[in-house]
């Protein structure tokens, strides 16, 4: 079987002879009439009609003086039927290909066919071609019906050829997009105006999320990216919009997982004069219009769950269903017996969990059992910091969510507009946030400010696409057609385009050479002193590698590549020094309870990591284990020499 390389450089051959033939593979015009759907519909009426259609080659099959190709476009597939005495010759300034050129395309290539609607002997709704041009000649096979797609990592990796190959993956991101535009026309039917907000933030807030931080050169300040539209949005309500909702990407800094990307789209709206009660109301009827506008039923298997959208959904109150199913009393947290519940059913759970934290986490364990949909409101207003105290029952908020298939699928209030009650709220926070708790919100005084002015009251709402990722039934990075992946290039490709990766090199290493080395930090690996030498080993060239993968290059290493005087490349070693310490597993525990206080790059490599290479298996051990219970083989950490030194002083060189 060929390489990519060598079907690619036949296919450059063939680019080269249509040139000499005076073909411009590459023209800016095309001239179509009808797609292929409507030659199929219509046939009827435009039969013998002349047309003009474009698409992408799927297959050509040539037999003697006739051949078939088969069309593509966006709307389906078409037989075009070429004859020798019927497709006009080699023409090159119409840019018209004959039957004779036909060699010099393949499946892939991009042409435009003209000639009249007939129906083969066969049966076969096809176009009749008097008139052959080329749109663009691929480079690049399209991989086969028969070979298919299904590598997970070059399908997102390489979305358009997945778009391409699999109809499903092509599909799902039309409903997306209906999806949005149903959103949309909702909110801008009942009276919405869509504004859109800043992305960029000095201060950013509305949700509990870690940001991103980016630089911006102009005014020579740190800014964030926003994690939420809320505040901004609400500031509009307090400058006088009644009603307004932002659709768009926002940003939070934390992993990936199957509901949760750290880029995505959101909408959130605020409604002036709209408690949550008739927010409840509005947003219930608008979930269900999406729903129906995108998939056009409201009953779905999601997840294993069977969910039925077509009723009144009911209302839930939080500390009752805290209560009902985990005896916990919300009013009267018990932070011991929030903990225990936690470690019983094996979620996250560290020394230093605040009470709100834990009240989340056992609540997260409740939710992921129940179907929906309902909606749950009263959350305590401790862990509600921008919603607003309910009037009947201060401990609680004017909050609300809807539950479906195991998870939240929203989040509404009745918003806060009380300036000092806010002002409280926000030092309470930005309390948690100073003690290490990077997630909570940020004291923002010009919201506050705003306030102060005044603001009527409010319902605001808000759901991310991970509402569209749960009824398509796909994980987030499948949901969204070009999910963010480590930034790679593949040895074909390398080799394909070698004079550019070179080139690349070689410029790297000039100006890599020049910068200089920072001696400020160091690597250390403090391994299990039980461990046999072998084991020891592995598990420092393993911590060490995820090290390297946690950094950015620039820190790692000061430049890519020495290069050599014929420009051979030879990869730079780390900047940083390495040293290797043992200490026993308590230690070690000890010491993964202070670097993650530090927020500097670390890895652990525990027992499961040598014993298995199954992520799966892992996944499945650690579920019925605790983190107290597992067996730590070592912890590798990069931070300033004199952090290192303090974390690390009173464990023993490796020997």
């Amino acid at each position: 079987m060929a390489t990519l390389k060598e079907l690619r450089d036949e296919r450059l051959r063939k680019l080269d002879e249509l040139k000499k033939l005076g073909i411009n593979p590459y023209p800016a015009k095309a001239n179509r009439t009808h797609v292929t759907q409507q030659i199929t519909d219509q046939f009827d009426t435009i039969q013998d009609q002349t047309v003009t259609v474009t698409g992408r080659i799927k297959s050509i099959r040539k037999f003697g003086k006739i051949a078939f190709i088969v069309l593509k476009d966006a709307s389906g597939e078409l037989q075009l039927f070429l004859k020798q005495d019927t497709v006009q010759p080699l023409d090159p300034v119409q840019n018209h290909l004959g039957m004779a050129e036909l060699n010099l395309l393949d499946p892939g290539d991009f042409i435009e066919a003209s000639g009249p609607v007939i129906k083969t002997q066969t049966g076969e709704i096809s176009i009749e071609v008097q008139q052959l041009r080329l749109l663009a000649k691929s480079l690049r096979p399209m991989p086969t019906d028969q070979s298919g797609l299904t590598n997970k990592e070059e399908r997102l990796r390489r979305r358009y050829v997945d778009t391409n190959v699999n109809k499903d993956v092509y599909e799902r991101f039309i409903r997306r997009s209906k999806f949005w535009q149903a959103t949309r026309d909702f909110l801008n039917q009942n009276g919405f105006t869509e504004i859109n907000t800043p992305v960029l933030e000095h201060t950013t807030g509305g949700a509990d999320a870690n940001p991103f931080v980016t630089h911006m050169d102009a005014l020579d300040q740190d800014f964030y990216l926003r994690i939420s539209h809320e505040l901004p949005l609400k500031r509009l309500i307090g400058g006088g919009y009644e009603r307004v909702y932002d659709i768009g990407p926002r940003f939070r800094n934390e992993n990936y997982s199957d509901e949760h990307l750290p880029e995505h789209v959101a909408f959130e709206s605020y409604a002036a004069y709209m408690n949550y009660e008739q927010g409840i109301e509005l947003y219930e009827a608008m979930m269900k219009h999406v729903a129906y506008e995108t998939w056009g039923k409201l009953q779905f298997n999601v997840r294993g769950f069977e969910v039925n959208l077509d009723q009144k959904w009911p209302v839930v109150r939080y500390a009752d269903i805290m209560r009902e199913k985990m005896g916990v009393d919300v009013f009267n947290p018990d932070l011991a017996q929030l903990k225990s519940i936690l470690k019983e059913h094996k979620a996250y759970v560290t020394d230093e969990m605040n009470v709100n934290r834990a009240l989340d986490g056992v609540w997260k364990i409740i939710r992921a059992g129940e179907p929906g949909p309902f909606w749950l409101v009263q959350e305590p207003t401790a862990i509600s910091p921008l919603a607003k105290a309910s009037q009947e029952d201060p401990r609680v908020s004017e909050r609300f969510h809807p539950v479906i298939a195991g998870s939240e699928l929203g989040n509404g209030y009745s918003e806060l507009n009380d300036p000092l009650d806010q002002l409280n709220r926000f030092l309470e926070q930005q309390a948690l946030r100073d003690a290490g708790d990077a997630e909570a919100q940020m004291l923002d005084i010009d919201f506050v400010e705003m306030l102060e002015y005044g603001m009527p009251p409010t319902c605001g709402y808000s759901y991310s696409e991970r509402y569209f990722w749960f009824f398509e039934g796909v994980t987030a990075r499948e949901g969204v057609i070009f999910p963010q992946l480590r930034a790679e290039t593949d040895e074909i490709t390398k080799e394909i385009y070698s004079e550019v990766f070179a080139g690349q090199a070689k410029s790297r290493g000039a100006i890599n050479a020049s910068r200089p080395q920072d001696f400020t930090k160091k690597i250390v690996a403090v391994v299990n002193k039980e461990l046999e030498p072998w084991r020891a080993t592995n598990a420092v060239a393993h911590m060490s590698a995820i090290i390297g993968n946690k950094v950015k290059k620039e820190q790692l290493v000061s430049g890519d590549y020495f290069v050599s005087s014929d420009g051979q490349m030879i990869p730079r070693n780390p900047q940083y020094a390495i040293i290797i310490k043992r200490a026993d597993d308590k230690e070690l525990h000890k010491l993964y309870q202070e670097v993650q206080k530090t927020g500097i790059p670390y890895h652990v490599f525990i027992k499961e990591m040598q014993d298995t290479t199954n992520d799966q298996e892992i996944t499945e051990r650690l579920q019925d284990q605790s983190i107290s219970d597992t067996t730590f083989y070592g912890i590798t950490l990069l931070a300033p020499n004199d952090q290192a030194d303090q974390l690390t002083k009173n464990f023993q060189l490796f020997q």
